[in-house]
């Protein structure tokens, strides 16, 4: 019987060691020391051909690489219809997009119309150059001699 209860006692001990072993705090790590930082300008990603920046504020500006580039990009009207493609990007001396002339309708390249869109007419989406209007008022759009 002693033994029993030796074995019980020791058992208790071993059990509350193991509790008091998961329950001591583990020493304070100080956190880490940091600099001051001093705000830096954020480098700006260079423009891509693929990317034209746009600005509603202040315009589009391309370089004439840029230019070059996005004739035969889709167009989209805003009821989300390919329309047509990009034939030419007007710039003015600085580089800012004044308009761009559209091939719009037409199926494999005939019978289509070329249209001028003013600047303001339209927006980048990414990729896509969106007319802030639908398919059927893109058609009322002035036309351009090829």
């Amino acid at each position: 019987m002693n033994k029993i209860a030796l074995g019980a006692i020791a058992f208790s001990l071993a059990l509350a060691g193991a509790a008091h072993a998961q329950t001591t705090p583990s020493p304070t790590v100080p956190p880490p020391v940091t600099q001051p930082t001093t705000p830096q300008a954020t480098p700006k990603a260079p423009t891509t051909p693929q990317a034209m920046p746009s600005d509603t504020t202040n315009g589009i500006n391309l370089t004439e690489e840029q230019a070059r580039q996005w004739v035969s990009k889709t167009v989209y009207s805003s009821d989300a219809k390919n329309i047509g493609e990009i034939a030419a990007v007007q710039r003015n001396p600085s580089g800012r997009v004044t308009e761009v002339h559209a091939d719009i309708g037409g199926f494999l390249g005939l019978g289509e119309t070329r249209v001028r869109v003013m600047a303001d007419q339209f927006k980048v989406e990414g990729e896509r150059i969106v007319l802030n209007m639908t398919a059927e008022q893109a058609k009322t759009l002035p036309k351009v001699t090829k």
